[in-house]
């Protein structure tokens, strides 16, 4: 093999000689929500009855056009409320009986990730659960 080519075969071996530039990954950014579909921005939180099914709002965009990956959670986890799926963008959320403490708040978080190392995490306003009437 003449040196030349073995030189060549060296830099694609290594991947040196490819075309094109490296394009870096862009974090999907959250367009709306995460919150309750049609609820007030209120700054003392939303309050619900217990047992109250609430559809979920989440926009989110991807400049790259990435899949997007979803994973709702609440915090605290306890007394649990239930996602209908809690890897989609938007999902229903049945809330759970009151907390102990009927003055703690329930937050919900959404961890949306791109595939490509973007990442971010959105929280939802406050939410007060409001004992079955």
């Amino acid at each position: 093999m003449s040196r030349s080519r073995s030189f060549v075969f060296v830099l694609l071996a290594l991947g040196l000689g490819s075309v094109g530039c490296y394009s870096p990954n862009h974090q999907p950014v959250i367009i709306a929500g995460p919150r309750p579909l049609g609820s007030p921005s209120t700054p003392g939180g939303l309050k619900f009855e217990e047992g109250t099914v609430i559809q979920l709002q989440l926009e989110v965009t991807d400049q790259d056009q990435d899949e997007i990956f979803y994973r709702w959670t609440q915090v605290p986890a306890n007394p649990a409320g239930a996602f209908s799926d809690a890897s989609v963008a938007t999902p229903t959320w049945t809330v759970p009986s009151p907390p102990e403490d009927p003055n703690e708040a329930i937050h919900l978080y959404v961890e949306v990730e791109d595939g490509n190392g973007g990442v971010l995490l959105g929280q939802s306003p406050a939410i007060y659960v409001l004992p079955k009437q």
